[in-house]
């Protein structure tokens, strides 16, 4: 007689005791099943429709996570700044453009953000200082957007799960980390090591700051798992309760230097790039706009827009860089590993032109570092910046538009 056998046998009988003591014994194992998400034969259980459902962490790990509070949204203003302004301008470590002295000596925020199809239009990418575009398992990219001034971003989403190199590359910031969940173990091992300050929807760690909005992107009801978001105003009202050094370590610098023109002078044309992440498989296309005198991105055949206000982000600078980019060893998730750290070769595009660089990054708690080939500091554009991370092995197509 198997388990399911046993628990249902006593509704064969008559005796309504005995048909009651099997429904209850039926109800708890199929609660218990929902708490753990897998059933006794190893198929992932059904989740209810009111909750997350986080397998990117582990395949054999689900967390099911219940609907948090609805948002009180407000519109952008003073009141969603982490710190009084002082009045007194400077810029941007890294967009180069001026800001108030307050904000700019702030942590930025780098939140990891979903891109996939089912998750697309994105929020709050408008007015991200800096996207980080880099490959997660299945030949799938995932986004890290990294925010030097929180305050008028709106919602954000839909924000995913961390893995351990885009712990490292928000750690090069000196930023918090947002994310929902994150690769077991490696992205958590990271985190504790490097003692990043983050804030994890799935791991409750000061999850106050985030809800799930299933209608985030207007006329689509989007399944749980793209519909994590935060925004700016509860950014702004729980930041205060978690005790945080909202400013920047004295010995951290950006050390990014910006100009007014840093169209290359021996560049060669790049009206149009694109990318590959995966031979054959995930691309990104740059547009030059001579007009704007910035990059549009376009992505799945669509123009790459802001969900909050259907805009489509400009970018002064494109970089990709090139870099290993490895199975973990006996991952059955098919997860990757990517190389930060040392010293690699990429690309620079800013105003229709483009020129060949090297990257490096010292260690772990370092920024990126972005050369000419002759070894003077690249310049970069006033402005936003995009950057992907690719395979050494993948092509590029840059040139003019088409």
């Amino acid at each position: 007689m198997n388990f399911f056998d046993f628990l249902t046998r006593p509704l064969m009988k008559n005796s309504p005791i005995s048909r009651g003591i099997s429904v209850l014994l039926v109800l708890a194992v199929l609660a218990a099943t929902l708490v753990t998400g897998t059933l006794s034969n190893g198929a992932v259980a059904t989740a209810p429709d009111d909750v997350i459902v986080d397998v990117t962490a582990d395949p054999e790990y689900y967390v099911y996570i219940p609907e948090l509070e609805e948002p009180r949204f407000e519109e952008p203003g003073d009141a969603h700044l982490l710190t009084p302004d002082t009045g007194i301008m400077t810029t941007c470590p890294l967009t180069g453009m001026p800001l108030d002295e307050a904000r700019a000596q702030n942590r930025p925020l780098a939140v990891v953000i979903a891109n996939c199809v089912e998750s697309v239009p994105m929020n709050g990418v408008y007015h991200a200082d800096v996207i980080y575009e880099i490959l997660v398992e299945g030949g799938m990219t995932r986004m890290l957007a990294v925010f030097q001034d929180f305050s008028e971003v709106q919602k954000v989403g839909s924000i995913r799960s961390a893995r351990h190199y885009t712990v490292e590359l928000a750690h090069s910031h000196n930023a918090f980390l947002i994310h929902a969940g994150g690769s077991q173990p490696y992205a958590y091992n990271l985190i504790a090591a490097l003692g990043v300050t983050n804030f994890d929807e799935v791991g409750g760690v000061r999850r106050e700051i985030f809800f799930r909005d299933r209608q985030r992107i207007p006329g689509r009801r989007l399944d749980s798992l793209h519909s994590v978001v935060t925004t700016n105003e509860r950014v702004a009202r729980f930041f205060p309760q978690f005790d945080l050094d909202l400013e920047h370590d004295p010995d951290f610098e950006q050390g990014w230097v910006f100009s007014d023109d840093a169209t290359p002078a021996n560049g060669s044309p790049a009206t149009r790039a694109v990318v590959q992440f995966t031979t054959g498989g995930k691309s990104t296309t740059f547009t030059f706009d001579e007009n704007e005198n910035a990059y549009f991105v376009n992505q799945f055949r669509r123009d790459f827009v802001d969900a909050n206000n259907a805009l489509r982000p400009s970018f002064a600078n494109v970089i990709v860089l090139r870099t290993s980019v490895t199975a973990m060893p006996g991952d059955g998730a098919g997860r990757q590993d990517m190389v930060t750290i040392g010293e690699g070769e990429g690309y620079f595009l800013h105003g229709g032109r483009y020129v060949p660089i090297t990257w490096s990054r010292e260690d772990r708690d370092s920024p990126f570092v972005f050369t000419n080939m002759d070894g003077s500091l690249l310049e970069l554009g006033r402005g936003s910046t995009y950057i992907c991370i690719i395979p050494n092995n993948v092509s590029i197509d840059i040139g003019s538009a088409r």
